[in-house]
């Protein structure tokens, strides 16, 4: 179960890192926020997948939609974390590891895609 959450959270920072290193931003600093109003995200905003499920997908402040693949790309990193998890069993060395490589051609596959839309 802890894996899976740190999936999840993986999952949450290749969404940051796809939306800011395209702009050139910091990964650390400004905290996250609402790309359209500016309000900081909370906590209840941070929860990966749940989340965006609670908000339903909409900033709590502005109402402008989050947009799908944050969740899509959390719930793939998760899940990334079951499938290593699964296939070499209960040693979490040889599972983060696999679970790391899958998470970095997440990550890549949503910088690519963050670019071509930028297009």
């Amino acid at each position: 179960m802890y894996l899976v959450l740190v999936g999840l959270m993986l999952g949450s920072f290749i969404n940051l890192a796809a939306d800011r290193i395209p702009r050139r931003e910091s990964l650390v600093t400004p905290p996250s926020h609402c790309r359209a109003c500016g309000r900081r995200l909370n906590a209840i905003d941070l929860l990966p997948v749940a989340g965006y499920l609670l908000r339903r997908g909409r900033c709590a402040t502005c109402g402008v939609p989050i947009g799908s693949s944050a969740p899509i790309v959390e719930a793939v990193a998760g899940a990334c974390m079951v499938l290593a998890l699964i296939w070499l069993g209960p040693w979490p060395g040889a599972a983060v590891g696999l679970a790391l490589i899958a998470a970095w051609g997440l990550a890549v596959t949503g910088l690519a895609l963050q670019r071509q839309r930028a297009r």
